[in-house]
């Protein structure tokens, strides 16, 4: 942003005296003396350093206008949209924090100064009525305020990682569509580990107990679960044990005996197509 630009005048003339009227984030209304005119988009976020102090204030231009002030401008600076988005994220932190919101975390914001408007992007064991907290907030940053609750899952993709295969993690990588994943998917599976180690860097469960699970549900079509009973040509016998992979299960008969029955499984070239397509 091209910020200072000197205004012409006639020589030996008296120099005009500018003021820079401004919003001051966190506070209110205040006017600085200028050494000269410059040209400042309103509603641009600048670093305003008064003489006599050592310290910059955070400020969002309003008017330039032809009037002298008590307070003199000694520089100032356009602010970057990063740095003003992390100001503002710390002072509504601050404010969620004053409120007792402890399960509340800020992940980012968007900034848009042409309209005056910002919008934190936060995760949240539960929902908030921010409505409140956005009003306060209005008041002390002079922007619109909103904010907008995402899943822990879409705060994994946004910030990526490697999850425990030590690959890219796949709502990252490759996902375009975040699944819903239950307990009763990786049951099907025959994983009965607790969910602490099932699930993905987002604290859910990983995406991936998914993938296969379509090929579970076809095997289980075929191979009886643990517990049923079967006839054979040997007599009746109890399903002891169920093995998907090896497309096989064990069977103990009346008479104590056991035997391992294999089943004989339709290829899955159609589903493998089918999967890949919806992944592309």
């Amino acid at each position: 942003m091209h910020l200072i630009k000197k205004a012409g005048r006639k020589k030996n003339a008296e120099p005009p005296v500018y003021s820079l009227e401004v919003s001051v984030v966190g506070g209110g209304f205040e006017r600085y003396e200028l050494p000269y005119k410059v040209d400042i988009p309103r509603g641009a976020f600048l670093f305003v350093k008064i003489a006599g102090q050592n310290h910059e204030l955070l400020v969002k231009a309003r008017h330039v206008v032809p009037k002298p002030a008590e307070l003199k401008a000694e520089s100032i600076r356009p602010a970057s949209n990063s740095q003003t988005i992390q100001i503002l994220k710390n002072m509504a932190r601050a404010v969620i924090w004053e409120n007792n919101i402890e399960d509340l975390k800020i992940v980012d914001a968007t900034l848009d100064t042409k309209v005056g408007h910002i919008n934190f992007i936060y995760i949240a064991e539960k929902r908030h009525n921010l409505s409140r907290i956005a009003i306060k907030l209005a008041k002390l940053l002079h922007l619109k305020v909103e904010f907008t609750q995402i899943g822990a899952r879409d705060y994994a993709r946004k910030i990526g990682g490697v999850g425990i295969c030590g690959r890219e993690i796949c709502c990252r990588a490759f996902l375009k569509n975040i699944p819903a994943i239950t307990l009763d998917m990786a049951r099907q599976q025959y994983l009965f580990a607790v969910p602490e180690k099932l699930s993905g860097i987002c604290g859910r469960l990983m995406c991936c107990l998914r993938y296969e699970l379509p090929i579970y549900e076809i095997l289980t079509r075929y191979i009886p679960s643990t517990g049923s009973s079967v006839i054979t040509e040997k007599g009746k016998g109890r399903v002891v044990e169920v093995n998907l992979l090896k497309q096989s299960y064990k069977l103990r008969y009346e008479d104590g005996t056991e035997e391992i029955i294999y089943v004989n499984i339709p290829d899955f070239s159609d589903y493998e197509s089918e999967n890949r397509a919806e992944n592309d």
